[in-house]
């Protein structure tokens, strides 16, 4: 085999092994944009959570997530609810629930669930529902 045509091979190679790895970036980058909103979108409800801010916890939900939330505690609406959820959780632990990992996010289609690690509320995991292009909280597991 000719010098000019080893070069041409190395040349081939590097080059596929450069479309590859850019197609795999890509492909990445595109994953990650498309579920930074769920953990993004599970962690400011945690942190609405952890600060006692009934009104912001339940306007980050759906419309059915907080009529169920005040149906559970038979209280007459979602802000009431979520001071019923929070009552028995002291200062630390409410600290503890705004710092629950919501790093592995999966999204599909209108839908998404963030699981969850050990919190002070026994969540597993949050169901989202992407609203009018944003995600909200349809279902606390």
């Amino acid at each position: 085999m000719s010098s000019t045509s080893t070069v041409r091979i190395r040349a081939a190679v590097i080059a596929g092994v450069a479309v590859l790895a850019a197609f795999l970036v890509g492909l990445f980058l595109l994953l990650n944009r498309s579920v930074a909103p769920l953990e993004e979108a599970a962690a400011d409800y945690l942190g609405h959570l952890s600060s006692a801010d009934g009104h912001a916890a339940c306007a980050a939900m759906t419309t059915k997530a907080q009529a169920e939330l005040a149906a559970t505690y038979r209280v007459a609406d979602c802000p009431a609810a979520v001071g019923k959820l929070l009552e028995h959780l002291t200062p630390a632990q409410r600290n503890e629930l705004a710092g629950t990992d919501t790093r592995f996010p999966k999204a599909s289609g209108i839908t998404g669930r963030v699981d969850l690690d050990n919190n002070p509320l026994g969540l597993s995991h949050l169901v989202l529902k992407d609203v009018d292009g944003t995600w909200l909280i349809a279902e606390l597991k």
